[in-house]
């Protein structure tokens, strides 16, 4: 951290040397950074209550006004740029809220720093604006490169300084989700529409107000959906959400006359876990069975968790008890061969898994049905001696 901080000191440094700023580029940067401050106090509700719901790489927004200072301003004034908006946010929007230190905004202002160093002597070098005002094709492919350097810049400095600090190194911890990716790139695109408003028309810049206005409140409507419905512990869905999609899946499957399978999930010998470990280790038990899930089913495949240490799934599509038997299997046995890291203590241990089976329509019509068989089945492989799966035939 202390490094970034010294490299984006040391590129200001070198770009006020060597671009000095004119009246002009004062004027413009003026400019730039009343429009993100206006933009920043017109969402500071709403960049508020998003701040409080975000445990990944956040997405500010911020990235409009820095991309397009990098575009339009000398490498040093597009810095301070960056500067002064996230000192505004972190006044306005971040003080106060839990686990935000002025020492991360630092690191988190000379990240974009850096990245925005790297896009404004990249735009310099290259001539982006002008060139995609004037030469069509290669102009906006040259916009589009800057995007995308900004881009890895930026995340590969945030990715890098989380696996640094700590044990939870999964590509959603360092990266984020993709959603968050997705509106980041769209920021930047905002960003890169209004360095060339800027560079063509000034006051057309203004346009971008109320469009990043929606922007703001469409993505925390997204994570309060998100929260509500999904388990805080392991990302998957939460027993009622998966209940009402589980329902609207078999409804489907019956109206079109197709089949679906359920897939009753539990830990074995869960208690043990938490006894020998910690209860934290336990939590890390369920995050990592989590993503098992997430990582063997198919993109149309339902996962949740059904409470405790119980999972469901709803397989579409599943018609015999042999599909349902090998699905189930591959499951197990990759969640046997997969090891749990305690974030706590770094112990390294595994978790098996007793797994019941049940399917549409040939063991049951109805979802409290077949979760009904699905559970016996489950008994059925624990009294086995665990770490089985089994599956109800049809009568």
């Amino acid at each position: 951290m202390v490094f970034i901080e010294l490299l984006a000191l040391a590129a200001v440094a070198l770009g006020a040397v060597l671009v000095p700023a004119t009246g002009k580029d004062l004027l413009e940067g003026g400019v730039v950074i009343g429009l993100g401050v206006l933009a920043a106090e017109m969402a500071n509700e709403v960049e508020r209550r998003r701040r409080r719901f975000s445990d990944t790489p956040h997405v500010n927004f911020s990235s409009v006004w820095t991309l397009a200072g990098a575009l339009v301003l000398p490498p040093a004034l597009a810095a301070v740029v960056a500067v002064v908006l996230y000192a505004h946010l972190w006044v306005r929007c971040w003080r106060g809220v839990p686990g935000l230190y002025v020492s991360r905004t630092a690191f988190n202002v000379s990240n974009v720093i850096v990245s925005t160093q790297a896009a404004a002597w990249a735009v310099r070098e290259l001539d982006i604006v002008s060139g995609a005002l004037d030469r069509g094709v290669l102009g906006a492919a040259g916009v589009l490169a800057i995007i995308a350097l900004y881009y890895v810049v930026n995340s590969a400095i945030a990715a890098i300084t989380i696996a640094l600090a700590g044990a939870d190194r999964t590509a959603r911890r360092l990266l984020g989700r993709l959603n968050e990716n997705i509106l980041e790139l769209a920021t930047l695109c905002l960003g890169a529409a209004t360095a060339l408003l800027l560079a063509w028309h000034p006051w057309l810049a203004l346009l971008m107000l109320l469009p990043l206005y929606a922007l703001h409140r469409s993505a925390l409507i997204r994570q309060f959906e998100h929260a509500a419905t999904t388990d805080s512990k392991t990302s998957l869905l939460n027993a009622a959400s998966w209940r009402a999609i589980a329902q609207a899946e078999l409804d489907r499957a019956r109206q079109h006359g197709t089949t679906a399978a359920i897939l009753m999930i539990d830990i074995d010998h869960f208690r043990k876990v938490n006894n020998t470990y910690g209860h934290l280790a336990g939590d890390d038990a369920l995050r990592a069975l989590g993503e098992t899930l997430r990582a063997m089913v198919r993109s149309n495949d339902l996962c949740g968790r059904f409470g405790g240490e119980e999972f469901v799934v709803v397989l579409p599509g599943c018609a015999s008890a042999d599909d349902v038997l090998a699905v189930a299997n591959r499951i197990r046995e990759r969640i046997a061969s997969t090891p749990v890291t305690a974030q706590s203590t770094g112990a390294t241990f595994s978790v098996t898994v007793s797994i019941g089976a049940a399917y549409f329509p040939a063991t049951g019509m109805s979802l409290d049905e077949l979760l009904l068989a699905a559970d016996n089945a489950l008994y059925g492989a624990k009294d086995a001696g665990r770490n089985q799966a089994r599956v109800v035939e049809a009568t």
